[in-house]
């Protein structure tokens, strides 16, 4: 797969397309239809150009077995031990890592939600799709928890190979990170391709 460089006008209203898509999937999901595929997703969206794009989405590296959970709609929360701090509805960006080592697909941050590890698992254990003792163990020596409550998911279309994520300019990381609504825009398009 070979990704080129894209004009900054492209990007720019790719990145439009796909603050919209997100949203017209959310009223999709909360309506009970079906999950629309990548493509569908970035079709629809082109229909509205004009809203204003977030400036920057998150980059999270989820474990295979939970990024698959994710894709199939039964983990609804992501738990991580520090918060990002990103405006509910930003872009969630899932990189599956090792042995999958690629962005498997995208959802909508719905709200991040903070509390003591035993808040959080009596809230939101079930929805995170984790056994307890590995829960507990994630959270060991820690106060603070963060529920990261993800909406709107879309599956690539294809996965984006580690190889092709670096390419763009991304390093996944070992936890999350924020990521350029441009850099978001090229994975995405990689996905289609």
């Amino acid at each position: 797969m070979r990704v080129t460089q894209v004009p900054q006008g492209v990007t720019q209203l790719a990145a439009r397309a796909l603050e919209t898509s997100i949203r017209a999937t959310t009223v999709s999901a909360a309506n009970g239809q079906r999950a629309k595929s990548a493509a569908e997703v970035v079709a629809a969206a082109t229909a509205d150009p004009l809203e204003e794009p977030e400036e920057r989405a998150l980059f999270i590296s989820v474990k295979p077995r939970y990024a698959d959970a994710i894709l199939e709609g039964t983990k609804t929360v992501e738990l991580r031990r520090t918060r990002p701090n990103l405006p509910d509805g930003s872009l969630v960006i899932l990189y599956s890592s090792t042995p999958t080592r690629a962005v498997v697909g995208w959802a909508q941050l719905a709200g991040v939600r903070i509390g003591t590890p035993t808040e959080i698992w009596g809230k939101y254990g079930t929805a995170a799709a984790i056994d307890e003792p590995d829960y507990d163990a994630y959270f060991d020596g820690t106060d603070q928890a963060f529920a990261l409550e993800l909406c709107c998911v879309v599956a690539a279309d294809q996965p984006i190979p580690l190889d092709v994520i670096r390419s763009i300019g991304i390093q996944p990381p070992q936890s999350w990170r924020y990521v350029a609504a441009d850099i978001t825009t090229q994975i995405q398009a990689s996905a289609l391709a």
